[in-house]
């Protein structure tokens, strides 16, 4: 006798006895979705609340007593924060609140330099400027003798720290990341509050993390990461700490601005060429770039005013402002905004120069205005740019109009023997020109076509 599996079971059974049904499985899935998202909300909402105690304690500190006991809390609680770390991943195993506790305490290592600087600087003031804090923001240390002991045992805590939470980060390169690290934050150490100099230190502290970040994206690939975009980013917390004193306890000048400018410029400028990143982020700190250029540039004139002639500030503007924005439109791979550039760098040549030399006529005037405008000019018919051949051109015209006369004074009054030597130099820079000029516009074309297929290829290998 034949009996069929149909007969016996059901059909609705048959072949799901052991799968569980789709709303089980939706139900499950979301309940795995809410728990994620809930312990990713208490990770963020731990690291804000840690965050926030530490920048409470550099302004008001855990009790009373001297410094010295208040700093060592703070010591106390960077070794807490990557003792942590160390439980959550070898103990629970959970890599993920582990990071971010490796991730504070590598940040709370800045925060200890400060207040060693603060320490320091109410001994040693190289400017001879000590100022008066507020008193939530006094940091003195009575015995001198303290602080070498204080600065030692900060840094036997501090340096294999840094080393461990940057191995967490990014392993290979571990030890550079270090180094670095550790030498930016002792640019916090120099006893130094004036304006000016604070802005020349971050300015270098900027220049020098830069080109680092770029000398190691080209040797280890991992910094491409989540955890190594962070390290790096890691780098430029001292050089925000150093600009964030000087603005909130010191007066602001235009130099200042102008450096902090310049830094803001450069760290921009390395995170949109920062390997990983997406079109539209790297278009829009390309974009950002022109009013910080913009504030860089008031600010140098604003700066330097009282240093140079009114007719000079002008084109002062005008060459900072062009030479950050040539930068912009050599890296830039957007069409639209490398147009939008070349049009503001024509713009502000051309009015820059003209306005200069029709205010003040004179022949140092007239003859930058022919300068610069022959060379907008120049640069208009080698890359075909209608906007900069007319700009130009208006510049060298205005240069003419208004400079004639002071600059016809200046050739009669000069000797003969200025005369020839500036002929024969215009004569010689047309004959390389024209023997020249082709090639160096092909070499010109190439290394911007190299630029954009190289970025291309990153982002085709990305």
């Amino acid at each position: 006798m034949n009996v069929r599996t149909a007969d016996i079971f059901p059909n609705d059974v048959v072949g799901h006895v052991n799968e569980p049904s789709p709303r089980r499985l939706d139900g499950v899935m979301g309940t795995l979705k809410g728990i994620a998202t809930l312990s990713e909300a208490l990770r963020i909402l731990g690291a804000a609340v840690i965050l926030a105690s530490m920048s409470l304690f550099l302004l008001q500190g855990w009790n009373d007593g001297n410094d010295i006991n208040r700093y060592l809390l703070l010591l106390a609680q960077t070794g807490l924060l990557g003792a942590a770390g160390f439980a959550l991943s070898h103990g629970l195993k959970e890599a993920k609140g582990a990071r971010i506790f490796f991730g504070l305490a590598l940040i709370s290592i800045p925060a200890n330099f400060t207040i060693l600087g603060a320490l320091l600087y109410s001994v040693f003031q190289l400017d001879g400027a000590l100022t008066t804090y507020p008193g939530y923001a006094t940091w003195q240390i009575g015995d001198v003798a303290n602080i070498g002991l204080t600065l030692g045992g900060a840094l036997l805590v501090l340096v294999p720290m840094s080393l461990f939470c940057f191995a967490i980060m990014a392993r290979h390169s571990a030890k550079a990341l270090a180094l670095h690290f550790m030498l930016l934050n002792a640019l916090l150490l120099i006893p130094v509050r004036e304006s000016m100099v604070a802005g020349a230190v971050a300015l270098v502290g900027t220049v020098y993390a830069v080109y680092m970040i770029s000398r190691m994206l080209s040797l280890d690939r991992a910094l491409k990461t989540g955890e190594g975009k962070f390290a790096l980013t890691a780098l430029f917390v001292p050089i925000g700490i150093i600009l964030f004193r000087s603005m909130y306890f010191y007066e602001i000048d235009s130099l200042m601005i102008a450096m902090l400018s310049l830094a803001v410029f450069l760290a921009a400028r390395q995170a949109s060429l920062f390997p990983g990143r997406k079109p539209r982020v790297g278009l829009a700190l390309e974009a950002a770039s022109l009013p910080i250029a913009l504030v860089t540039a008031l600010a140098v004139v604003d700066g330097f005013a009282p240093s140079i002639a009114w007719a000079l500030q002008a084109p002062l503007f005008a060459v900072v402002y062009t030479l950050m924005a040539l930068d912009v439109l050599r890296r830039t791979s957007s069409e639209r905004l490398a147009k939008a550039v070349g049009l503001t760098i024509s713009l502000f040549v051309s009015m820059s120069f003209a306005v200069s030399v029709a205010n003040s006529p004179t022949g140092v005037t007239a003859l930058l205005s022919l300068v610069a405008g022959g060379m907008l000019a120049t640069a208009g018919i080698l890359f075909r740019d209608k906007t900069a051949i007319t700009a130009g051109s208006l510049t060298v015209l205005a240069g003419i109009v208004f400079g004639f006369d002071p600059f016809w004074q200046l050739v009669v009054t000069s000797s003969w023997i200025t005369l020839a030597i500036v002929g024969a130099t215009a004569i010689a820079m047309g004959s390389l020109l024209d023997r020249h000029g082709v090639s160096l516009k092909l070499k010109a074309e190439k290394w911007f076509e190299g630029v954009g297929e190289r970025r291309e290829a990153i982002e085709l290998d990305e």
